[in-house]
């Protein structure tokens, strides 16, 4: 493959993928690059404009959303007559092995839309399923994520170390005037809620999500009074049709394909 780093050079490279990470080497030598997958990865086809003999090259990208948005970007092209069904295959290739990790991460659980019987934090609940919070230094976090109907002019997406509420890790607040993004490509799972990113266990789940999100925000930006007990049902109906629609994937019991991170306490 040819390396692209934009208005700097173009070098020819080879390039090895595994089930958890890629190799970079110039053919030239030198240092090895090796690099993990990245759940918070975006695989799409583009152009650059500015290459000389641009109909013989197919560009992709690679893009890995970080936190604070010093996000890494790796343009790469195929050469050649069969450049664009190369480019394809591996834009394929890498868009498959990015979810195989992803999915490799979660735990088997079921989306919900119920409250749990006896505990109040989770009355207004509208959605609720594990989902990866971005952190730093190219790491994530695995949260449960639990979605609330608006009240008094505000909601919020609430974030628990597991799925029984053990332990509130963060709160994110929504509002009429919250950011809700994503991006689209051949490959992409993450959704943004202001600065915080977040990667679903795949495309269906990451667009339930933001429908229900978006969905939030609109009735606050539109001061829509507090929903009534009946309305929070019918909001959960809807949910839940998605969810029937999707199915609620249970994935086979699989070893991470990431290596987890523990923070050790300073001596």
């Amino acid at each position: 493959l040819m390396q692209i780093k934009l208005e700097e050079s173009v070098q020819q490279m080879t390039v090895a993928l595994y089930a958890n990470g890629f190799t970079m080497q110039s053919i030239s030598g030198g240092k090895t690059t090796n690099r993990a997958w990245s759940p918070f990865s975006l695989v799409e086809k583009c152009q650059v404009k500015t290459l000389q003999h641009s109909a013989y090259w197919a560009v992709f990208k690679l893009t890995v959303f970080r936190a604070g948005g010093h996000d890494l970007c790796l343009y790469f092209a195929c050469t050649g007559g069969n450049a664009y069904k190369e480019r394809d295959q591996w834009v394929e290739k890498i868009g498959y092995l990015v979810s195989k990790v992803t999915q490799s991460l979660y735990p088997t659980s079921d989306l919900r839309v119920q409250p749990l019987p006896g505990n109040e934090a989770t009355r207004t609940r509208i959605l609720a399923r594990f989902l990866l919070h971005g952190s730093a230094m190219d790491t994530c976090q695995l949260v449960y994520a639990e979605l609330h109907a608006y009240s008094g002019g505000e909601s919020k997406m609430t974030l628990y170390r597991d799925a029984w509420f053990d332990r509130e890790l963060s709160t994110v607040a929504l509002s009429e005037s919250t950011t809700v993004s994503t991006r689209s490509g051949v490959y992409c799972n993450v959704f943004g809620i202001d600065h915080h990113r977040f990667c679903a266990r795949n495309a269906d789940e990451k667009d339930l999500w933001l429908r229900a999100v978006s969905n939030v925000k609109v009735k606050l930006m539109f001061e829509a009074p507090d929903p009534t007990i009946e309305e929070i049902w019918i909001f959960r109906q809807s949910v839940q049709e998605r969810v029937a629609l999707i199915g609620n994937a249970k994935d086979p019991e699989s070893k991470a394909l990431l290596l987890e991170v523990t923070n050790k306490p300073p001596r």
